[in-house]
């Protein structure tokens, strides 16, 4: 077992380290860019780069996991990923937040922000109902998946923000559940530790694509490892920090707490502007 683990780092560390700077010139080639909160023009929608590792490297684990519980795992990597390309290439940044979209609907105004939400709520209500039986739980538990989708994004405002809030999030509710369902985390891990280093010198950025694959991860993962309470906690406080999300900017109240935001700003390696 431990033999399959090591292969499926190795898989997506070397897969990861191949496609990165291959990818980044595709995307470059065709204007996938977009302005960053410094003003910098960066590669957008970078989160390509570690779909297709995480995708191979888990089929190494075949043998470890239950087979809802890999299908379900791939189906989220592929439509997670392509709804938050498709928001990435064809979304407006002049709609923002949950309040906004939604306003935008009523007026007759259809975001891809929308769109995106809706697919979030079906893929939840679809996992629900693969491995829950009542109506209350599947309505619970696919809620608690959009809120993990939609959280990673609402950090994706700063380099490294929503790689960290996953880890945080990941590694508490895997250390609370007794290390269940690792095998989830595991390429997703790995692949990140080789993308990592260039968001953080503000070269590309996750864009939708990436915070949509770390969400919709963050999101069966919760379903999958969590035990009841912890999921509980995990509503409570995912709901109450989209709710703030709607008056209050994330980057002022981090800015306002040291820790926050020293754990922040830990790496970033951004080269001075020439």
């Amino acid at each position: 077992m431990v033999f399959l683990y090591l292969i499926s780092i190795v898989i997506a560390s070397v897969l990861t380290w191949y496609i990165k700077p291959r990818l980044i010139e595709i995307l470059r080639e065709n204007n996938m860019v977009a302005t960053n909160y410094s003003g910098r023009v960066v590669i957008n929608g970078a989160g390509l780069i570690f779909f297709i590792p995480c995708i191979l490297s888990v089929f190494s684990l075949w043998s470890l996991v239950d087979l809802d519980s890999m299908v379900v795992y791939i189906v989220i990597l592929l439509s997670m990923t392509l709804v938050g390309y498709i928001d990435d290439s064809l979304g407006s940044s002049t709609t923002k937040g949950l309040k906004g979209h939604i306003k935008g609907m009523i007026s007759g105004r259809i975001s891809t922000g929308i769109i995106k939400l809706i697919v979030a709520l079906i893929i939840g209500i679809v996992i629900s109902a693969v491995f829950f039986s009542s109506l209350l739980d599947i309505v619970f538990h696919a809620i608690l998946f959009c809120l993990c989708v939609n959280f990673i994004n609402l950090l994706d405002l700063r380099p490294g923000r929503s790689i960290k809030g996953f880890f945080i999030f990941t590694l508490f509710i895997s250390l609370a559940s007794g290390l269940k369902n690792f095998w989830m985390l595991l390429p997703i891990y790995s692949s990140l530790a080789v993308y990592i280093k260039d968001e953080m010198k503000e070269v590309y950025m996750l864009g939708d694509t990436g915070a949509n694959l770390l969400g919709g991860v963050l999101g069966i993962f919760t379903l999958k490892a969590a035990y009841p309470g912890v999921k509980y906690l995990l509503f409570i406080i995912l709901l109450f920090l989209h709710i703030l999300a709607e008056f209050k900017s994330f980057s002022r109240i981090i800015d306002s707490m040291p820790l926050l935001k020293y754990l922040d700003s830990f790496g970033q390696l951004r080269k001075e502007r020439s």
